[in-house]
Formats: structure tokens, C-alpha cells, sequence
């Protein structure tokens, strides 16, 4: 980005290079950024076990840190995480986690080693759309961002507690980038924590937008070559991370009272340094 005009996907800016430690700490950072404020736009709302954001470790590459069960999203910090390996092993944290969050994370990380982050709630509006077993429509500029990015899991048999329930959400996902879970809810992946949690809550809100529209009756969608052109702006990997710096800032400055230090990053156990 040069300037003060903003160069949706400007390749000339230098990427950010960071040691495992410092991509360790960005990422849950960011995260716990994350999980703050999908609480306090309801995403969490009443279910209790629904809901869970992993990210992988930039280290120990099979594992992924996610949110427990039984620490509420509104107050969670980086030392409420748990990290798990994909077979369930708890390599540091000290909280139960959802079986639905170890087979599902675990799955989609397996199958896409270019995913970083995955996050799957219950969000209102997305619940409801879900019901109907349909990609959502190109109906506006916003839902551009998954036009032809996006799938529907009709598979469902009750909450999800076995690998095979968790490869089968992977196998449906593919290689896109969002996934409508028939009666369960929504999925989105991405190759960094911001771009998941951007794509989740751009989906939420195109799935309100949806629902609120269907007393209008059928609505003419967005021409293919159109909202192929929109998608490339507004839905690529550094797009999603621009656009969701802004709402990292506004639930900082809300409510930035988690841990930023990164000595008190929690750290894998076979990483952390021995006594003695």
C-alpha cells in the first residue's frame, strides 16, 4: 500500500518475515482478537459447546491451537487455548475441548496444509441459512467474495464426534475456502487467522442479508464475469487480511485486555525449555 489510497492486492509491499516464536504470538493474538469479537456480535450466543477457531502452529505443524469448552469467548485469553495434535494429544493447555473441534479442525488442517486458520460457529443467520442446503446467491457486491468460493455439506448426522464425521466436512469443503454445513452452521478457512475470521463474518452477514431479503421474491444475481472481477478485489488472501485489521483495532480498543506479551505466550511442551 502506497500513499493514502488503498492497492487492493499491492505486491511490491515487502512480505513480513518472523520467527516461529513471533508468528506464534501474532497468531494468537489475533485469535483471541477474534474470538472477543464474534462474542460480542452473538456468535457464541446460548449453545455452550458451539463454536470453535483454530489456528495452526507455525512450528509443530500437526497441532492446532482452538478455544475450549467452558471459558466464555468474552473474557477468553491466549493462556485459556489449548493445543492439540491431530489425534486428540494435548501438547499444552489445561481445558477440555469440543470432540466436534478436534475432528473438524484436525480434518481440514490434514487436508489443506495451505490453511492456517478455521473457524466454525452456530451465528444466527447463518444457522438459518444453512437449513436450506443452498449456496448463498450472488446478490451483492459483498457476497462476491464467495462466488464460486463456497459449498454445501449435506451430509449431516448429528454433532460430529469421529474422524470419518470430520474427513467427510473436509472432503466437502475441497478447495474452497467456504463451507455450508446443512442444520449445523458455517466454515471458513483461510491462510491467515485475519482472512478466516473476515470471511466468517463477511458469510454471517450475507447470510443475514439473505434472510431478510426472501419476502422479496427471487432477486436477479450478479453476472458471472462481474462477480468473478469483484471477488479478485474484494476476497483474496491479502484483501481478508486488510479488512479485517480495522476490526482487530475497534475490539482492541474495546476490549484489549488479553495477554500481548510474548514471554507469556503459551509454547508447545516438547518445545518449552527443560528444568534444571
Amino acid at each position: 500500500m502506497k500513499g493514502s489510497i488503498v492497492l487492493v492486492n499491492d505486491t511490491d509491499d515487502p512480505e513480513i518475515v518472523r520467527s516461529a516464536t513471533e508468528e506464534r504470538h501474532h497468531r494468537l493474538t489475533q485469535l483471541i482478537a477474534a474470538l472477543r469479537l464474534f462474542s460480542r456480535w452473538g456468535y457464541d450466543e446460548g449453545e455452550g459447546f458451539a463454536g470453535h477457531f483454530a489456528c495452526r502452529d507455525p512450528e509443530v505443524t500437526n497441532a492446532f491451537w482452538v478455544n475450549p469448552v467452558g471459558v466464555h469467548l468474552s473474557t477468553i485469553d491466549v493462556d485459556d487455548l489449548v493445543l492439540l495434535d491431530y489425534e486428540g494429544n494435548v501438547l499444552a493447555g489445561r481445558h477440555p475441548v469440543n470432540i466436534g473441534a478436534l475432528v473438524l479442525h484436525s480434518s481440514v488442517l490434514a487436508a489443506r496444509p495451505d490453511v492456517v486458520a478455521s473457524a466454525h460457529f452456530h451465528s444466527t443467520y447463518g444457522r438459518i441459512w444453512a437449513a436450506t442446503g443452498r449456496i448463498l446467491p450472488i446478490i451483492s457486491q459483498d457476497t462476491c467474495a464467495f462466488y464460486q468460493d463456497q459449498a454445501v455439506d449435506h451430509e449431516f448426522g448429528g454433532l460430529p464426534h469421529t474422524f470419518e464425521d470430520g474427513r467427510a466436512t473436509a472432503e466437502a469443503l475441497g478447495e474452497f475456502n467456504t463451507l455450508i454445513l446443512k442444520y449445523h452452521g458455517l466454515l471458513t478457512v483461510g491462510a491467515s487467522v485475519e482472512a478466516a475470521a473476515w470471511r466468517y463474518i463477511t458469510l454471517e452477514r450475507a447470510c443475514q442479508a439473505q434472510v431478510l431479503s426472501a419476502g422479496l421474491g427471487p432477486l436477479e444475481p450478479i453476472p458471472h464475469e462481474v462477480a468473478l472481477r469483484t471477488r479478485k478485489y474484494v476476497a483474496s488472501e491479502e484483501s481478508a487480511r486488510a479488512q479485517f485489521q480495522p476490526l482487530y483495532d475497534y475490539i482492541e480498543h474495546l476490549d484489549g485486555a488479553w495477554t500481548t506479551d510474548a514471554s507469556r505466550m503459551p509454547a508447545p511442551k516438547e518445545l518449552a525449555p527443560t528444568a534444571g
